[in-house]
């Protein structure tokens, strides 16, 4: 039995959405797939570490009460690149044990099953990977609430840019958590700083303003830059962009590597 969950990029939010603000993300048109068959006890078909297989278990007993299972797996995202490759396998998973164990999930079903396996993956997620990965779109999030689809206007071009360097999502998550608890107040500045970007977000989106959602995406990335997890190829990444016509670039996801999103005049990729 098969199953597929989307990448996604966050347009706007990143990091604080863990901490209960509002972030705006999109699903993208590459995706994991998962396929699981009936076996004497757990086995996998590719090379997978420890955290992964913690994950596995989870969701197959989640799912399908068992975790007797032959797992293989193909995708066409990079592990920790910040485009959600944990969540697309989760959720990919879900799926397909679901439909193994003779049932079938709703979108929120394999969101909820694939959270399971964020959790071992990353300790403390917000909840917007998991939730794309089975939704698609685009969407406003906020930590314990139901994701709201967006009204999109007009045409939003995008290109992603993989900087060739990973970063760790879980460290990079405790590395913004020990900052909240040693500047507080400064934290809850931004915090309010950040919701102010997403309502304008949200309203460019709507207007189809894509001049402006620019904008609001390069100060996204200047609050990212003042927690500190840009990198120098990320930075020259944004500066070649802008340099080049690009409305606006931020690092997408947990930063410290990974990818960096960019609104382009140009149709490469549209949402």
């Amino acid at each position: 039995m098969q199953g597929s969950g989307y990448g996604k990029a966050i347009l706007i939010g990143d990091h604080f959405v863990v901490h209960g603000a509002r972030g705006i993300a999109l699903g993208i048109p590459k995706k994991t797939t998962v396929t699981v068959e009936r076996a004497a006890s757990l086995r996998f078909l590719f090379e997978c570490g420890d955290m992964l297989k913690e994950a596995t278990r989870r969701i197959l007993k989640k799912v399908a009460g068992n975790t007797d299972y032959e797992v293989s797996m193909e995708s066409e995202l990079q592990p920790s690149a910040g485009m959600g490759w944990s969540a697309s396998y989760s959720v990919a998973l879900a799926r397909a044990g679901a439909k193994a164990a003779g049932k079938e999930l709703t979108r929120r079903q394999a969101a909820d099953a694939a959270f399971e396996g964020e959790k071992v993956f990353h300790g403390n997620p917000s909840g917007i990977d998991n939730t794309l990965a089975a939704f698609g779109g685009v969407m406003l999030f906020e930590k314990g609430k139901e994701a709201e689809p967006l009204k999109v206007e007009g045409d939003f071009h995008f290109v992603i840019a993989n900087s060739g360097k990973k970063g760790t999502t879980k460290e990079l998550v405790e590395k913004v958590s020990l900052l909240k608890q040693r500047e507080p107040t400064l934290f809850g500045e931004m915090m309010e700083e950040e919701d102010k970007i997403v309502g304008g977000a949200v309203t460019a989106l709507g207007e189809g303003n894509a001049g402006k959602l620019g904008e609001l995406m390069n100060e996204n990335h200047a609050l990212l830059e003042e927690l500190g997890l840009s990198t120098p190829i990320i930075d020259d990444i944004r500066r070649i962009a802008l340099e080049n016509g690009a409305l606006g670039a931020k690092i997408t996801g947990a930063g410290g590597g990974g990818v960096c999103i960019r609104s382009a005049r140009m149709r490469p990729w549209t949402c």
